[in-house]
């Protein structure tokens, strides 16, 4: 068996430059891109398993970048949820770091608040342009 991944319309340019494997392939499945909400749920399983939680509000701060997103060429889908945890960690050690190492609690190590997803520091992606 071989799986074949990608941007549908890449892979059907794929597939055209090469009838022979074309002719190969049995069948193929596409997949549709996950929703804002969707992908929420998959940042916050994600987090889970890092054994980290979100704080209210969370939702709120994050759903308008997962909106914009999906409306960007070529966005990442999971991968994309995934890039924004891990810039929310990066956002939450910076923050920890600051405080008195005294003060932190063993929870507060494991809290998301939605100040560590700073829309600023989120870029969701761009349709890069080739050409005049």
């Amino acid at each position: 068996i071989v799986i074949f991944a990608g941007y549908p319309e890449q892979m059907q340019d794929f597939l055209n430059r090469n009838p022979g494997l074309r002719s190969r392939i049995a069948f193929n499945v596409n997949f549709e891109d996950y929703s804002p909400k969707e992908l929420y749920e998959i940042a916050k399983l994600i987090a889970k398993k890092k054994g980290l939680v979100f704080s209210p509000g969370t939702e709120e701060k994050i759903m308008p970048v997962f909106k914009s997103a999906i409306k960007t060429l070529d966005f990442g889908n999971g991968r994309f949820a995934r890039n924004i945890i891990e810039k929310a960690r990066l956002k939450q050690a910076q923050r920890l770091i600051k405080m008195d190492i005294s003060n932190v609690s063993s929870e507060e190590i494991k809290i998301l608040i939605p100040e560590d997803f700073e829309i600023s520091e989120i870029h969701t992606p761009s349709i890069n342009k080739i050409g005049f």
